[in-house]
Parts: structure tokens; C-alpha cells; sequence
């Protein structure tokens, strides 16, 4: 019996890091977010997440992960620049009838060209974020990237 209790453990163990936790009640966008935790704890990166009330079901979900899945994997990249405390932060709220979503984190100094981000490993972040400029768009919505501090910050509007 002591087996039993002792593989059944294991076998939840295993299985907690596929169930999402429950961010946001868009399933896409919760297990997006859970994974993306997973990662970043591995990798010594605080993620911090903040949800007001919210209805994120009218979003497709491509751009979802488009929009999500590009902005949190290069906030990853650059806090993995950043020696000493890491943190990737999200927060998204209702903003009358659009959804705010912001998405900080830590940073070295960013190169700037034509209101983006200039990464060494060429285009791939600016393809990612046309691509993410372009969902974003879809929504009649609006992306904002700045540096605030030691902060990388991205600023989005979204009509729902």
C-alpha cells in the first residue's frame, strides 16, 4: 500500500506542471501562461500575474499565441541577459470596453530602431513583433514598447 501511495504522488507530481492554473479563464491563455511559468522557474525568472475582471474570449486564439507567446518568450530571452533579480510581470484589466494588457520585464539597455527593439540575433524579434503588431491590429488595438528603468514594458490596447 505504501507503494501505491508513493507512485500515486510521483505520477501528480509529474502531472501538476499540465494542469493550468487558472490566470485569466481563457483555457489558450492559461495553459500559454503556465507553461511559460514553468520555464521561467526553471530559469530563476520571478513571473508575477495580474488579472482584473476580464473576457478574453474574443480573441482568436493564433493570436493569442501569437501576441502572448512572442512578447513572453523575448521577455524571457532578455531577463536571461540580467544578472542579479529577474521578473517577467502581466497584468491585464478591462479598460472600459478594450483590454489592457501590459507586459514588463527586466532588461539590459535596448537598441532602438524605428520604435523597436534591435536584438543582436538579427530580425527574429522583429518579425515576432510585426506579427504581434499585426494581431494586435486585428482588434483595432495598440502596442506601445518602452524601456521604464531597468524595464522593458509593453503597452497593449484591445477592443473587445
Amino acid at each position: 500500500m505504501e507503494d501505491v501511495t508513493k507512485y500515486t504522488e510521483e505520477i501528480g507530481g509529474i502531472l501538476q506542471s499540465l494542469i493550468p492554473k487558472q490566470y485569466t479563464g481563457n483555457p489558450i491563455l492559461d495553459i500559454l501562461l503556465t507553461d511559460r511559468e514553468v520555464i521561467m522557474s526553471e530559469r530563476s525568472i520571478e513571473f508575477v500575474v495580474h488579472v482584473g475582471q476580464v473576457d478574453l474570449d474574443f480573441l482568436d486564439a493564433i493570436d493569442i499565441t501569437t501576441i502572448f507567446g512572442n512578447l513572453l518568450d523575448n521577455a524571457i530571452e532578455a531577463c536571461e541577459k540580467v544578472s542579479g533579480n529577474r521578473k517577467v510581470m502581466v497584468e491585464i484589466n478591462s479598460y472600459y470596453k478594450m483590454v489592457s494588457v501590459c507586459i514588463k520585464n527586466t532588461s539590459v539597455p535596448v537598441k532602438w530602431k524605428n520604435g523597436y527593439p534591435v536584438s543582436e540575433k538579427g530580425t527574429n524579434h522583429r518579425i515576432g513583433l510585426f506579427n504581434v503588431k499585426r494581431s494586435i491590429e486585428k482588434y483595432d488595438g495598440n502596442l506601445k514598447l518602452r524601456e521604464e528603468k531597468s524595464m522593458f514594458v509593453a503597452d497593449i490596447l484591445l477592443n473587445s
